[in-house]
């Protein structure tokens, strides 16, 4: 009684004022956020090499919305709100964001083969393959044996050519959960255009992106380009990945296992071509920006990530037979059901996910809030995440790509939406 008669009597808080390197504000029970917000830039490096963003969305509204530092080292752009930063591995959840609602429209089931409805890709063993296991890593489809280039991978239709060529990996390691940071990508976006008629980026945006209003996207277009960030690599991220080589070829001089055959998998998926190559200006370059790359080439602020994992986390709380925002009840109930949980054979680290692709996440220190949760973790510290018990979503975007995975920010975001929903 007596914390709500104080509640009554004192004013309610302004959100905080910007101050000169951290911009943005946050919401009456969220200042807390900016104080860790501002530890995890100063940390990164100096503002004038690197820049960062955190969004946060409960019930609808934008708690925190904050920035720093420099969107664009070369051009000198600092970052804003609206920055667009390049999600790379993180566009999977996205992806099958865009999946999951045309089997919510009644257009494709997971749990069928890719070949009901792309005749072609059932060729060589592939028959089998539904988009459940493509969406979770287990097709056995990690990465590709035709050596691809950097420019290969900016043409899905080509790459999907390819695919219907391609065998099931022989590796046993292949068997479980095993990432690969291109083929899942192009099979489902081919997917989508053959039951649907557009391509990946324009079913996005008129399906998604568009009505809900979500600075989010598969590709850029030229007016967007001088809002996008460039990433770059701090010296130790690139470490994580054994012996990238950032060019062309399958990798069998180069691995992460004991042999050739180590190396030989590892090349297949890692190496043809690196999602990281030792210049990271090629994420930056134009034609790489204008791209459609399904699995690697979303582009989104932390405004928007945060809006639309709030807009999953309010549908996945929605009593039964309400209309969705996005999704219904039915279909999230069941992405985000568990389906497999596997140690990568390569980089190592557990991943667990729902029967619709959606990568579950531990409650860690705050069940109130992460109880349910899902989201992605892309490379370097990008992290998005939805919390159905909190009716939140929140994301986490840097352009210097670290070694650290970046969960910890979320955890203490975390802990900030359970002390505010504590109090309120």
């Amino acid at each position: 009684m007596t914390t709500s008669l104080v509640r009554q009597v004192l004013p309610r808080p302004r959100p905080r004022a910007a101050t000169a390197d951290v911009h943005g504000t946050t919401a009456p029970g969220f200042s807390s956020v900016r104080h860790f917000f501002e530890r995890a830039c100063r940390e990164a490096g100096p503002p004038g090499s690197q820049g960062a963003a955190l969004a946060v969305v409960r019930d609808g509204e934008l708690v925190v919305d904050l920035w720093h530092g420099t969107a664009d080292p070369v051009t000198g752009a600092q970052w804003t709100g609206d920055t667009l930063e390049p999600v790379l591995t993180g566009s999977h959840g996205i992806l099958a964001t865009a999946v999951l609602l045309l089997a919510d429209m009644g257009a494709l089931e997971l749990d069928r083969p890719v070949a009901d409805y792309w005749p072609e890709f059932a060729t060589r063993g592939k028959g089998a393959v539904t988009l459940r296991d493509v969406l979770t890593f287990t097709a056995r489809l990690p990465g590709m044996a035709a050596d691809l280039d950097q420019r290969d991978i900016e043409n899905p239709h080509m790459m999907a050519a390819l695919l219907e060529l391609h065998s099931l990996e022989e590796d046993p390691r292949a068997g479980g959960v095993l990432h690969g940071p291109w083929a899942a990508g192009w099979i489902a976006a081919e997917v989508i255009r053959r039951v649907d008629g557009r391509d990946l980026d324009l079913f996005f945006l008129e399906e998604i992106a568009g009505p809900l209003g979500l600075d989010v996207h598969f590709g850029l277009v030229p007016d967007q380009l001088p809002q996008a960030a460039r990433i770059s690599y701090d010296a130790d991220f690139r470490a994580r990945f054994p012996a990238l080589d950032g060019g062309t070829g399958n990798g069998r001089t180069a691995g992460s296992g004991t042999g050739d055959s180590g190396a030989d998998l590892f090349g297949r998926v890692w190496n043809n071509p690196s999602p990281f190559p030792a210049d990271a200006g090629v994420w930056s370059e134009s034609r790489r920006r204008y791209a459609l790359i399904p699995s690697l080439g979303a582009y989104a602020s932390a405004r928007g990530l945060a809006r639309l994992q709030g807009v999953l986390a309010a549908d996945a709380v929605r009593a039964p037979g309400e209309e969705p925002l996005l999704l219904s009840r039915r279909t999230l109930d069941q992405a985000r059901s568990f389906w497999v949980e596997g140690l990568d054979p390569l980089l190592g680290g557990i991943s667990a996910y729902g029967e619709g692709g959606l990568q579950l996440l531990d409650e860690g220190l705050h069940p109130a809030v992460r109880s349910g949760a899902f989201g992605h973790q892309g490379p370097g510290g990008i992290a998005y995440q939805a919390w159905p018990q909190a009716r939140a979503g929140a994301a986490w975007v840097r352009s210097r790509l670290t070694a650290d995975p970046g969960a910890q920010v979320l955890d203490e975001v975390a802990g900030a939406v359970a002390r505010a929903l504590r109090t309120a």
